[in-house]
């Protein structure tokens, strides 16, 4: 489903997209320092302009994912430790997955328990994976267990980014951006939809 987002937040995603389109499983630093000083500088009201509000929460949300899509960590946890809700967490529990800290990444999905977006990521993660053309051992291992699970497991998921983090030019390691990157947008579209 397409998100008629304002004008201020898709140029932000465009540059994203034509910049960072698959942001790296654990960065080193942001991808745009001037993105993101601009998105720190921009209130949640700045990027909805002028449509109302109705969650902060969702609000914070939409801030803190574009942040974490530009790689600034940090940034985006600082937001997303404020937002008490399994959206939040979520957005933490992705920051924590890409720190590198596996283990705190874990926490924080399981305060997300089962989110909206997952039935939505595990069909968007078959078709990345029915594309990929002479898949790895490593990939078709992955590939299977997507399609074989009946629900998206986020914790399989931070055990596969963990497995992958030393073998970064590996057919695995790319499927993983893709997704991870199908990730952020669903989480993204899912917080402006709840925040207008």
């Amino acid at each position: 489903m397409s998100v008629a987002y304002t004008s201020a937040i898709a140029e932000i995603i465009e540059k994203l997209e034509a910049g960072n389109p698959l942001p790296p499983l654990v960065p080193e630093s942001p991808w745009s320092n001037e993105l993101t000083d601009a998105l720190l500088d921009m209130s949640p009201e700045d990027l909805l302009q002028g449509q109302s509000l109705k969650d902060d929460i969702f609000g914070g949300a939409i801030k803190s994912g574009l942040l974490l899509w530009n790689d600034a960590l940090d940034d985006s946890h600082d937001v997303s430790q404020e937002l008490g809700n399994n959206t939040g967490s979520y957005w933490h529990g992705i920051m924590h997955r890409r720190e590198p800290d596996y283990s705190n990444a874990k926490y924080w999905f399981g305060r997300v328990g089962t989110h909206p977006i997952f039935p939505e990521l595990r069909e968007r993660a078959i078709a990345l994976f029915k594309e990929t053309s002479n898949p790895s051992d490593a990939l078709a291992q992955i590939g299977q267990a997507i399609e074989t699970q009946e629900h998206w497991d986020a914790y399989q998921f931070i055990d596969w980014c963990q497995a992958a983090e030393n073998d970064l030019s590996s057919d695995t390691t790319q499927f993983l951006q893709q997704v991870q990157a199908e990730e952020i947008k669903l989480l993204l579209a899912y917080s402006y939809r709840n925040a207008v």
